[in-house]
């Protein structure tokens, strides 16, 4: 039977569910992503994707999602999206600064061990909001059971992550490495109408908007859940193929995104299907019956279905 978390702190949101998840990828000594959710002030996902390239970056990426906890409600009180696009940059500043005198506390470099990407996702009640700082997946699941993607992704695989503002040259050294700023941010979308991409600029503020109602499941993911490769061909698994696994929710109580992608990969595992990287991943889930929000769909212009060309 499907039921509602019985949390006082959800309040009128008892008709909401959220859980998260992440876990090792195949080729990854240790776990360099992290996941955390909750209810207060509102209810909120926050992952975070270390670079395994840099030492300490699991470190890193937690430190980033507390930081960005903390900072909730600053993204929440947003009055439009107008505002919301206004505020990305200055509250990532925030905190991956606080991030860094917590790091350099440690004895750590920070300019290093906060080569990680974000993603931040709270529900005001109707809409779920979310806020990419480096690349990132984004899967829906419609009323009428369709699957939708939106994944974020960089030129020559390389993240903006929240750290190179705090070295200038770090940062003037980013931008000649990958290549035309102007266009280094790509944005593919899946779904059943077929795919499409975009191009933006590589600071540009990734930010969308998903109305419950239109979209009763949704879900962010660090990279890794676009990371299946089939062992014995090494061809990789398509993103949305991967997205309607994990979003098959049998069972709707307690950690259910936990037990559904801990299934997924027993089941790929027996196919010989491995996730080579490692995978975060939260969900929202709107239950029948929910309280109606009266926050207007695409009022920002960035939310779906508008989001999807």
């Amino acid at each position: 039977m499907l039921t509602a978390i019985d949390d006082a702190r959800a309040g009128a949101n008892a008709t909401l569910l959220l859980d998260a998840y992440y876990t090792i990828g195949r080729l990854h000594l240790f776990c360099e992503d992290y996941a955390l959710h909750g209810w207060e002030p509102v209810p909120h996902l926050i992952l975070a994707d270390g670079c395994s390239a840099a030492p300490d970056s699991d470190l890193g990426a937690r430190l980033l999602a507390l930081n960005a906890r903390r900072f909730l409600p600053r993204f929440v009180h947003a009055a439009s999206g107008s505002e919301r696009l206004a505020r990305h940059w200055p509250l990532g500043q925030r905190i991956v600064r606080r991030a860094a005198r917590q790091a350099r506390d440690l004895g750590l470099d920070p300019t290093t061990v906060l080569d990680a990407t974000l993603l931040i996702a709270w529900c005001d009640g109707g809409m779920v909001h979310v806020h990419l700082y480096g690349d990132g997946c984004l899967a829906v699941r419609r009323a009428d059971g369709g699957v939708g993607t939106i994944r974020v992704e960089y030129a020559e695989n390389a993240p903006y992550y929240l750290s190179y503002l705090l070295d200038p040259e770090r940062w003037e050294l980013y931008q000649e490495a990958i290549g035309e700023p102007a266009t280094a941010q790509s944005i593919h979308y899946q779904i059943d109408a077929g795919d499409s991409i975009r191009q933006e600029a590589f600071n540009a503020p990734t930010v969308f908007a998903f109305d419950l109602a239109t979209f009763p499941v949704v879900a962010v993911a660090t990279d890794g859940l676009d990371s299946f490769v089939a062992a014995e061909t090494g061809a990789r698994l398509d993103l949305r193929t991967a997205a309607r696994a994990v979003l098959d929710f049998q069972n709707l109580d307690g950690a259910f995104v936990q037990r559904q992608l801990r299934q997924v990969l027993v089941d790929y595992a027996q196919q010989r299907v491995v996730n080579m990287d490692d995978i975060g991943l939260g969900a929202f889930v709107r239950l029948a019956g929910a309280v109606e929000t009266d926050a207007p769909s695409g009022a920002d212009g960035m939310s779906i279905p508008g989001a999807f060309p």
